[in-house]
């Protein structure tokens, strides 16, 4: 990935490796499944902890060659630019997950000559360690092994919020390639190569499928969070169950260490003793941490939402909602004699009077009128790009993103493609404008400032777009002059 060879070669050639080298793992499992070692009757899962470890990688190597041959497969049916490729194919991820089981099988390495320790026990005691579950059935009991405790956990807690971060990071821009995918199905482009006539944007139909996806994102990792969290709580509390009959577990008391394993409190008055038990926690734990992290995340931003959603319908159905039209109408009626909200560090182009002054007599030409209106709506496209600016410079958290978008909407959404001079706001009788219904108000600060770059970036491609248009209008002015002095030649 990171020399950028040609895709299906190398991802077929990848996954072949993977597939071998589970053929011989799986080899190696079946020649000691036919000689096992000698056993006292009453314990269970009597095979080694390095034997299950060869079970489990195996499998994960399989899966591995599974994805690159379903994504090596996906190249040619779905066309991706350099740049988004550059994106799919997220080489931090894979540098930060080396850089997390470097850790984790480095420490364990040290810690078996100076603990004593086995190396299975070892990476076992790594894992509850790093993930912060803290077990404690195994704990380093010498003075060098508490004292390289303090270096050890620092840098492979770090490593791990690390590798955390780049998932949650590569989630997000994968969510933001398929909004793009979605865009374009819909005749929306955003990201196309600038034209001498760009095509004109439905900035109110790119809105509501921008907030729809968002919106159905949301819910989808809620409930895909959700299924896989119950799914590693009560599947897995079964198998530790069956690994734990020696120490007479019921499935109640296997779901209470599980449950303390996924929240990361970690008593220790319950823990795995078998060899399958101890090894199934290792993948277990790397798998379900992390999920319970992202579940944990997803949990605040629903939750808040529901709570600001159930708010939102008591206020509709209460006395002082009733009344929220009349103040909103009075509001709003106070809002247009008000001037344009300006920031007091930053200098706007109409507040300089020379900018304002014309010849009166150049308004009777249509031609010279028509290039003032074109003129005017310009600096008001500036005076909006500064005003954004002057936000994100400043507390974004008391923005009113509805308003800004009341006010932006018309110089982008015309049908005649020059906008209006003038806000649209609602009269008596009529009602707001859509594109803000699907605006919601409780927005964290990173979201409301994505969403003033993205009124900010409309703007600017708006600005661009005009900017052309007159370029080429000036350049066929300037063909038909040429061609007229021509002729009088």
């Amino acid at each position: 990935m990171k020399l950028k060879w040609n895709a299906v070669r190398g991802f077929v050639l990848t996954a072949c490796l993977w597939s071998f080298s589970a053929a011989i793992l799986f080899s190696l499992v079946g020649v000691v499944a036919h000689q096992p070692p000698p056993v006292i009757p009453p314990q269970t899962w009597r095979y080694t902890q390095n034997y299950y470890y060869g079970i489990f990688a195996a499998a994960l190597y399989i899966l591995i060659a599974s994805l690159l041959m379903n994504y090596a497969g996906s190249v040619h049916t779905v066309h991706l630019t350099p740049k988004d490729r550059a994106s799919v194919e997220d080489t931090s991820i894979v540098l930060r997950a080396l850089t997390l089981a470097t850790s984790l099988l480095g420490g364990a390495a040290i810690y078996i000559p100076i603990e004593g320790w086995s190396l299975p026990d070892a990476l076992y005691w790594a894992v509850y360690t790093i993930l912060t579950v803290g077990i404690g059935n195994i704990v380093p009991k010498t003075h060098l092994g508490r004292s390289l405790l303090f270096p050890y956990a620092t840098v492979g807690i770090t490593s791990l919020g690390l590798f955390i971060s780049s998932i949650a990071s590569f989630s997000a821009r994968m969510g933001e390639l398929h909004l793009r995918f979605e865009l374009e199905q819909a005749g929306i482009n955003l990201h196309a190569v600038p034209q001498a006539t760009p095509p004109k944007i439905n900035i109110s139909k790119a809105r509501t499928i921008k907030s729809n996806y968002h919106r159905r994102r949301r819910w989808l990792v809620f409930t895909f969070s959700s299924g896989a969290w119950f799914l590693l709580w009560l599947v897995s509390a079964r198998i530790f169950k069956s690994s734990e009959r020696s120490q007479g577990w019921t499935y109640f008391d296997a779901l209470y260490f599980t449950f303390v394993s996924l929240t990361t409190i970690g008593y220790g008055d319950l823990y795995p003793s078998s060899n399958f038990g101890k090894s199934f926690f290792v993948f277990w734990a790397l798998l379900a941490v992390p999920v319970m992290t992202a579940l944990v995340g997803v949990m605040g931003q629903v939750g808040f939402r529901a709570v600001v959603y159930f708010m939102q319908r008591l206020w509709k159905v209460s006395l002082w909602g009733r009344c929220r039209s009349a103040i909103w109408a009075f509001l709003m009626k106070r809002r247009v004699d008000m001037p344009i909200r300006k920031h007091p560090d930053v200098e706007y182009p109409n507040d300089n009077p020379r900018n304002n002054q014309h010849d009166p007599s150049d308004s009777q030409c249509g031609l010279v009128a028509g290039q003032m209106k074109s003129a005017q709506h310009e600096l008001r496209l500036v005076e909006e790009i500064m005003t954004l600016v002057a936000m994100l410079q400043g507390d974004v958290e008391n923005v009113d993103l509805r308003h800004e978008w009341v006010r932006i909407v018309p110089l982008l959404d015309t049908e005649d493609g020059h906008g209006s001079l003038e806000p649209i706001l609602p009269t008596e009788g009529q009602p707001r404008p859509h594109v803000s219904e699907a605006i919601c108000p409780d927005r964290s600060a990173t979201d409301q400032n994505k969403e003033i770059l993205w009124m900010m970036k409309l703007l600017i491609e708006m600005l661009c777009s005009r900017l052309r248009d007159e370029i080429q209008e000036g350049v066929s002015m300037e063909g038909e002059m040429a061609t007229a002095r021509g002729w009088t030649t």
